[in-house]
């Protein structure tokens, strides 16, 4: 009997990993979520990746030379929504953004190594100002501003690394081996010392405070903490002050 419980608990074991295991690029990459969207406002464009894959994104222009800015948007967004939606509020700005591969319009399939390899090809042909990452977005400014001059950043709900957020909430499991996404957004952003603003939540409902707390002791030019409240995570750009919050952080950017 005890030889069939222990064989019974090793079996649960094994299967409750190998469900982690292949559910992780559904739960990392929800794009199921990131719908169609026609910018009313926003120009829709495109961009060819090195290996042939075609971005969908959009461009705003707000005003003739002004600041460019490059969103990287969270794991279930299609970020022309925030460029139809949010950057018109932000009038002293242009921004541009394109989908992950795999999002709405954009073809190919979301992995960590391809979505970092196309935020650097990205950033290289439009040299944008700033750049601004919204939850999953967050460590691919991070990474960004890790390998390239950037003005500075701003991070909307960021985190410190998938791995050690699902560490803490699969404690049995061998996360590090089993984890194939693991972007580590504490190692890229402690690797760059431009300026950076962090706009996070309050009892954030998908982000751990432990998360925030030790990412934030790797940044080494934090110039400003935003913590906003009574919002959830996945309706932060339908708080009432984000738009003056995301405006304060960029002109203090701009005039550093």
């Amino acid at each position: 009997m005890i030889f069939k419980f222990i064989a019974l608990l090793l079996f649960l074991y094994i299967a409750g990993g190998a469900y982690l295991y292949f559910i992780q690029d559904k739960k990392v990459f929800q794009k199921q979520y990131a719908k169609e969207y026609s910018p009313k406002i926003a120009k829709k464009i495109f961009f060819i990746t090195s290996d042939g894959i075609k971005l969908e994104g959009a461009y705003l222009e707000n005003r003739k030379d002004a600041p460019l800015v490059l969103y990287f948007g969270g794991n279930a967004n299609n970020v022309i929504e925030f460029i139809d939606n949010i950057a018109p509020k932000l009038k002293n700005y242009n921004f541009l953004g394109f989908n992950y591969p795999g999002y709405a319009g954009s073809e190919g399939k979301p992995c960590e190594e391809c979505i970092l390899k196309y935020a650097l090809e990205i950033y290289d042909k439009y040299n944008p100002d700033f750049i601004i990452g919204r939850s999953l977005g967050t460590a691919v400014a991070s990474y960004v501003a890790s390998k390239r001059s950037v003005k500075g950043v701003i991070l909307i709900t960021p985190f410190d690394s998938i791995e050690n957020i699902a560490k803490k909430k699969y404690p049995i499991y061998p996360i590090s081996f089993l984890l194939k996404y693991k972007f580590k957004e504490y190692k890229f952003i402690s690797n760059t010392k431009v300026p950076v603003i962090v706009i996070a939540l309050k009892n954030d409902d998908v982000i751990p405070d432990d998360s925030l707390k030790n990412l934030l002791k790797h940044i080494k030019n934090l110039k400003k903490l935003f913590l906003i409240e009574g919002v959830k995570h996945g309706f932060i750009y339908e708080h009432s002050q984000i738009i003056n919050v995301i405006n304060k952080s960029l002109e203090k950017l701009k005039g550093l």
